[in-house]
C-alpha cells in the first residue's frame, strides 16, 4: 500500500508538473482548439434534455470551469486528468470575461479498474470559491465544496433553487467507469498556455477580471453559446 500511494503521488507530481511547467512555444493552436471544443461541450450540454437543469446554474453561477474530455484511468491507482478554460461573469453587466486555461489533477487509491472520458462543465456558485481559484487554485472538497449537479424534477427555478456548495459539477462520460466524481482532485492554472494565448506573462486574475484582454473569434462564439443557458 505504501508504493502504491509513493506511485500514486509521482504521477499526480507528474500531472501538476506538467500543468505548470510546459514550455509557451507552439501551444497557440492547441490552445484555440481547447476553446472551440468548449463551446462544443456547452453545444452539447444544451442540445440534451437530461441535461436542462444545467441552465438555472450556469444562469446563477459566478464562473464556470469548462473541461473537454477529462480522462479517468485506473488499474487499483486512479488518475483524474483534463484540461479547460474558466470564464468569469461581470456582477455589474453580467458579461462573461475572458478564458483563463486551468487543468485537474486528482488520484485515488481502491478497487477500480477502467478508463473513462468525460466532458464536463463546473459552475462556481459564490464569490470566495471564484477568489480562491484565482488566487492558488483549489482542491475540490478541502478549499472548496463539490457536488454532482443535480438533475431532474427536484430542480427549481432560478429565484428558488438552493445553492448549497461552491461548485456543482456535470458530466457527459464515456468509458467504463460507469461514472465520475472529482472531490480531491486539485484545479491549477496552466500558466504557460495563458502566456502563450495572451502573449505575455499574464496572471488568471488578470484575464478574467480585464474585460476584453484579448477578442476573437473562438472567444465570442464561447461567449454566445454560454448566453443561450
Amino acid at each position: 500500500m505504501v508504493k502504491s500511494a509513493t506511485r500514486l503521488i509521482a504521477v499526480l507530481a507528474f500531472v501538476i508538473c506538467g500543468v505548470a511547467g510546459q514550455p509557451a512555444q507552439a501551444q497557440m493552436s492547441e490552445q484555440q482548439q481547447l476553446v472551440e471544443r468548449s463551446r462544443l461541450v456547452l453545444d452539447a450540454f444544451l442540445s440534451d434534455p437530461s441535461f436542462k437543469d444545467v441552465r438555472v446554474y450556469v444562469q446563477n453561477a459566478y464562473a464556470v470551469l469548462i473541461m473537454p474530455q477529462v480522462l479517468k484511468a485506473g488499474f487499483l491507482l486512479g488518475v483524474n486528468y483534463g484540461t479547460g478554460v474558466l470564464l468569469v461573469r461581470d456582477p455589474q453587466t453580467g458579461e462573461w470575461g475572458e478564458p483563463a486555461f486551468y487543468a485537474l489533477g486528482g488520484g485515488s487509491l481502491g478497487l477500480q479498474i477502467g478508463v473513462q472520458s468525460s466532458d464536463m462543465i463546473f459552475t462556481i456558485m459564490n464569490e470566495g470559491a471564484v477568489n480562491k481559484l484565482l488566487a492558488h487554485g483549489v482542491k475540490f472538497g478541502a478549499d472548496a465544496g463539490v457536488a454532482a449537479g443535480p438533475l431532474g424534477a427536484s430542480v427549481g427555478t432560478a429565484t428558488t433553487t438552493y445553492f448549497g456548495e461552491d461548485v456543482y459539477a456535470w458530466g457527459m462520460s464515456q468509458g467504463a467507469f460507469g461514472g465520475f466524481w472529482v472531490d480531491g482532485s486539485l484545479i491549477l492554472p496552466k500558466n504557460a498556455w495563458n502566456e502563450a494565448y495572451y502573449g505575455r506573462p499574464i496572471q488568471p486574475e488578470e484575464i478574467v477580471r480585464q474585460r476584453k484582454v484579448m477578442a476573437s473569434a473562438e472567444v465570442n462564439a464561447l461567449h454566445d453559446a454560454l448566453m443561450r443557458f
